[in-house]
């Protein structure tokens, strides 16, 4: 019997930002000398024991750089990751060879219309931050999201990237970075037929559309799914849901 594949978001899904922090979290993520990620006590020790099981396997799966994954400092360590929305496959925090030279050989061929964007989005004044993540995608962050889905709609007719919004921030992705595509190719790779898949955002939809079983927030998100097995949180601690579910099983 093959093993179960756990895939998981992480930002607002495993792990969530110092506004929603709540008494007794624990800190998982220092920057610039701030703590600004967080888990509760409960779900450090789901997670604990999802990682000593031996029926699933836990698989980070984030937009994070790597620099910005290896941030992370869970309580327990999680040796395989894909981050840079799946681009990159770390094993012990070092990227699969393999793995990365599918991924090079298929954005070598947008690089030059992400470089291009960058520098006319560099000198725009459009944005506060502008840059080409570890390669694999071209990142851009406002200092708030006023007018950010109408800046959006004017800057997709800009490009044949695939254009995402999430907050703040805008993400132009290459076809293979997607967590769908990424999951996909993972399970062919390792031989897994079962997979549940945790997440939050537009960017999590198609990882939660290929997954079996897909662990999501609320309805709204739900009704973007177009699984056959959709699980809602509602009102609980996301992360200590899906950890629990995941673990009941």
């Amino acid at each position: 019997m093959k093993k179960i594949l756990f895939a998981c978001d992480m930002d607002n899904t495993l792990i969530h930002s110092s506004r929603l922090y709540k008494e007794n979290d624990t800190n998982v993520e220092i920057y610039d000398g701030r703590e600004i990620s967080f888990m509760s006590l409960k779900a450090i020790e789901l997670l604990d024991k999802l990682l000593e099981s031996d029926k699933v396997d836990f698989l980070p799966v984030t937009t994070r750089s790597i620099a910005q994954f290896s941030r992370i400092q869970l309580p327990s360590k999680v040796n395989t990751a894909l981050v840079c929305n799946g681009t990159i496959l770390l094993k012990n925090g070092v990227p699969d060879e393999k793995w990365q030279e599918t991924a090079d050989a298929e954005t070598e061929k947008y690089l030059p219309e992400m470089e291009q964007l960058c520098r006319k989005y560099e000198e725009s004044g459009l944005f506060r931050t502008v840059k080409i993540v570890d390669g694999m995608f071209l990142f851009a962050a406002r200092e708030n999201r006023d007018g950010i889905e109408e800046l959006a709609e004017k800057l997709v007719k800009e490009t044949t990237l695939n254009l995402e919004v999430s907050g703040r921030k805008m993400y132009w992705f290459t076809p293979i970075a997607n967590k769908g595509i990424s999951l996909k190719r993972y399970c062919e790779t390792f031989g897994y037929e079962k997979v549940i898949a945790a997440g939050d955002s537009s960017i999590d939809y198609p990882m939660l559309d290929f997954a079996d079983t897909a662990l999501v927030p609320d309805r709204e998100t739900a009704d973007k799914i177009k699984s056959a097995d959709v699980k809602i949180c509602g009102d609980e601690n996301f992360a200590e849901f899906i950890l629990e579910y995941v673990l009941s099983l």
